[in-house]
């Protein structure tokens, strides 16, 4: 599953390597911080194994914005 969604983030907006817009940026990393904030509320609140992986899968999307470069 982390490796199907990190090539969708991929195939959409290039390698962390490649860099993206600032505003592009800074718009997906708060929408991530954001969901990562509410996947780990939700583990907390029932630590499932089907909302493991969906905080998991929230951890990789946000390292991918955090480490994505930026043209300035």
């Amino acid at each position: 599953m982390e490796e199907k969604l990190y090539e969708i983030i991929t195939d959409t907006y290039g390698t962390v390597f490649e860099p993206a817009p600032k505003t592009v940026k800074q718009g997906r990393l708060v929408a991530s911080k954001e969901g990562l904030d509410k996947a780990l509320s939700i583990f907390i609140s029932n630590p499932s194994a089907e909302n493991y992986n969906i905080l998991t899968l929230a951890m990789l999307t946000y390292q991918y914005w955090v480490q994505k470069k930026v043209i300035e």
